[in-house]
């Protein structure tokens, strides 16, 4: 069974979790969905269609959204989707079912694994809180949830999985504010990220321009040996600057208060996930 599978990943967790996936597929294929919306149109091609993700502000990433009211899946008759997540609260299905509508679409098949946190801000002990023990229960317990969802998917069956693994809860009304405004977390999203924080490089950058390299937007220039972020073009707050920086030169700073972030935090990406793997999103 043909199956094609969009992923999106900032940090390489969901990049892992989608090759993973592949491998337990015959004839399944990975389609970046930063390459795929360059494209004026965009048609799925199968019968069966994936999507894999990472939860961004409780819900899926702009990426995702963008790619869900461009692409036409009409050819499509099953349809499945898969969540990263540090352990936060997961409304991301909800909302990819209520744009899937116009299409008169829905997820067939759902399922949220939690992996490795990967966000900096406030995070001081990133990444040794995730020590080899808890890398290799998180692992496992990834391998075994592919296991069993790779076999509903190629049976074509339904499966709504109840989340009992959420380690960071939400208040009931943040939810019930997601189901009336599903737009909500996206438009506060791009708000923090423009207005609220701002990146740039400390005295340890060396101007390698990976950061060039990873960022899915293209929002990072080099001038002067040293990488500028672009005002007019919008973060999506993946953090892969900051977590593929290899000397750690990157930090993050609020506007309003005026205070560094991440000069004191950890950094995290997948360790079987290169920038270079990353970066071919973009192609």
């Amino acid at each position: 069974m043909e199956t094609e599978i969009y992923y999106f990943s900032g940090t390489g967790n969901s990049l892992h979790v989608a090759r993973e996936l592949q491998k337990r597929l015959p004839g399944a294929i990975l389609i970046p969905v930063i390459g795929a919306l360059k494209k004026e149109i965009i048609k799925t091609n199968t019968e069966s269609v994936g999507f894999v993700f990472p939860n961004f502000c409780l819900s899926m990433p702009i990426p995702i959204y963008d790619f869900l009211k461009k692409a036409d899946l009409s050819l499509a008759q099953y349809l499945f989707a898969l969540c990263t997540r540090g352990g936060s609260q997961n409304e991301a299905f909800y909302s990819i079912n209520t744009l899937l509508k116009r299409q008169h679409k829905h997820i067939q098949a759902q399922v949220t694994i939690n992996m490795p946190w990967n966000l900096p801000i406030g995070k001081e002990d990133l990444p040794n809180s995730i020590n080899e023990e808890k890398m290799k229960q998180l692992e496992e317990n990834l391998q075994e949830k592919l296991d069993h969802f790779s076999n509903i998917i190629l049976a074509k069956r339904d499966y709504q999985e109840e989340d009992l693994e959420v380690t960071m809860p939400v208040s009931s009304w943040i939810k019930m504010l997601n189901r009336l405004m599903p737009n909500f977390f996206h438009q506060s999203h791009f708000y923090f990220y423009r207005k609220m924080i701002h990146f740039y490089s400390d005295g340890k950058c060396n101007g390698c321009g990976i950061c060039v390299m990873v960022c899915p937007q293209e929002k990072i220039r080099l001038i002067d040996h040293k990488p500028i972020w672009l005002k007019d073009i919008d973060c999506l707050g993946c953090f892969a600057c900051i977590n593929y920086c290899p000397q750690k030169a990157i930090q993050v700073k609020s506007q309003f208060p005026l205070r560094s972030y991440t000069e004191k935090t950890g950094r995290y990406h997948h360790p079987l996930v290169s920038y270079r793997d990353i970066a071919q999103q973009k192609d």
